[in-house]
């Protein structure tokens, strides 16, 4: 693509090349590897030179007012959404994903902004409370530097759930572009600058993860925001500890659950099953990686997702004449573990529905096809069952009642997001023991709003969504009294024979 010109590190209001690079990533087509790689190069140093102007531009950024911080970033909207066919073939590029899906991504990304901007800034805000006897007033206040570590599947929208509420609220940005879509980094920071943002406010530097550890232990980055897998963001919370006062938000990915009753929408519950689990590949954060089947439609259920699961299309994320539902896998890597992850499933004694292979396509790319393993008993030991497989695969298990999921519940990690198809009932007998921060009821786990709090469990706690400006700000709490309110003096503290008197 033409628009894959390296322009270098925007820090500071400006594209500044590596003079003196640590190393390259590169941007490359998962979908057509015939496509020229573009080299795109990194520097530790320039780390450091965007941390320094985050903090540089910090105060005078807080100061502002938030009206005017809203209006640099719906300068900003506007320009990404003129530019979104654009955005959308570079995601589709970069990433595999089918062009609808990163169309849609865009769409998010935008309600997102809208969302946020409506919010206004809870540095804006002043609670007042009862603290007898005084008047009592709460303030919030942002924190300072965040850096955030952009994903690789969803290079647009969960970056921006993070530094969107960040700047509302007063906070600068220091973002690492995936290394896997260094160019829809690229591409947004124009737009940021296009914006007229402030320099300094919102810095972009790419790298490797080595590029990562770096810019999360540097001691000007106040806060942390990351999504991925539970090894990286516990690589993360190794590195950024020793610093008690840095904020850390990690939403961790995980094997969701989804729970299909007896009393379910069958076809409904399969279809939604099937996108949950299949959709982008499997590789969001939010992808259902397991799915508790009752026994009475276990084998329909069964039968009709392999029989859907054969029929999807798989293909080119850009092809105009037959556009597909799935893409390819993001990386080489990916693939290797994906099919590692077929033969451990087997050989723990779990029931080969449908097989996960590299498939051959028009165009040369990490192609594989979906993949369907039942495990007919659950085995807390099995490194197949307790762990996220980064792919198109999901796991079934045949259900005689719900007690049996709250046992398995119980031993395994918990999720980011779970779904359960059935009556009010179940759902509400299920929602004590599902321990997820977004639960959903007769939607897909990939279903979720950002205008909730999302996040929690599978992480450190700290949910974003609706509640993001709480973990970009710190609230101060103050007493008022008048001028002439005098507290009591307690006896002694005038008294003659007192050291004082």
């Amino acid at each position: 693509m033409s628009i894959r010109t390296y322009l270098g590190d925007y820090i500071l209001g400006r594209f500044i090349k590596c003079k003196d690079p640590n190393g390259t990533i590169q941007s490359i087509n998962p979908g057509d590897l015939d496509e020229p790689k573009v080299a795109v190069p990194y520097s530790y140093e320039h780390i450091t030179n965007a941390v320094e102007a985050a903090e540089k531009s910090f105060n005078s950024w807080r100061r502002q007012k938030a009206q005017s911080r809203l209006e640099f970033l719906s300068k900003y909207r506007k320009a990404l959404e003129e530019r979104t066919l654009e955005m959308a073939r570079l995601i589709s590029f970069e990433t595999g994903k089918p062009l609808w899906e990163s169309e849609s991504e865009i769409a998010q990304t935008l309600t997102l902004i809208d969302y946020f901007a409506h919010q206004g800034s809870q540095t804006e805000i002043e609670i007042r409370a009862e603290a007898s006897p005084h008047t009592s007033v709460v303030r919030f206040f942002p924190r300072g530097v965040f850096a955030v570590i952009s994903p690789a599947v969803q290079p647009l929208l969960l970056p921006h759930s993070h530094f969107i509420p960040a700047l509302i609220n007063g906070n600068t940005i220091v973002l690492k572009g995936s290394r896997h879509a260094p160019f829809t980094a690229q591409l947004f920071s124009e737009l940021m600058h296009q914006s007229g943002l402030p320099s300094g406010v919102f810095n972009m530097v790419q790298g490797n993860p080595e590029a990562a550890r770096r810019l999360v232990s540097q001691n000007g980055v106040d806060g942390v925001f990351f999504v991925g897998s539970a090894e990286t963001g516990h690589k993360i919370h190794k590195q950024t500890s020793e610093n008690y006062q840095k904020s850390l938000v990690l939403e961790i990915s995980a094997k969701n659950a989804a729970v299909i009753w007896e009393d379910a929408n069958l076809q409904k519950a399969v279809t939604e099953s099937l996108f949950g689990a299949f959709a982008t590949a499997g590789q969001r954060c939010t992808s259902t990686g397991r799915i508790f089947v009752h026994k009475k439609i276990f084998d329909r259920f069964l039968d009709d997702i392999h029989s859907m699961a054969k029929k999807c299309r798989i293909g080119y994320a850009l092809s105009d004449s037959r556009p597909p539902f799935m893409g390819p896998l993001i990386s080489e890597e990916t693939v290797e573990n994906y099919l590692r992850y077929q033969g451990i499933a087997v050989r723990e004694g779990c029931e080969e529905v449908m097989r996960g292979k590299t498939l051959e396509k028009e165009n040369k790319g990490y192609y594989v096809s979906p993949s369907i393993h039942w495990a007919t008993q659950f085995d807390p030991k099995s490194i197949y069952q307790q762990s996220e497989v980064f792919g198109p695969n999901v796991t079934l298990y045949q259900i005689g009642d719900l007690e049996e999921i709250i046992d398995i519940l119980g031993k395994t990690a918990p999720g980011l997001v779970g779904s359960i198809y059935a009556s009010k009932e179940t759902y509400l007998r299920l929602i004590d023991e599902m321990r997820v921060g977004i639960l959903n009821w007769n939607l897909p786990t990939t279903q979720v709003s950002y205008e909730l709090p999302y996040g929690a469990p599978s992480g450190n706690y700290r949910p974003m969504g609706s509640l993001a400006p709480y973990q970009c700000t710190f609230p101060t709490a103050s007493l008022q009294a008048g001028v002439d309110d005098a507290l009591p003096i307690p006896p002694g503290v005038l008294a003659k024979d007192s050291l004082l008197g």
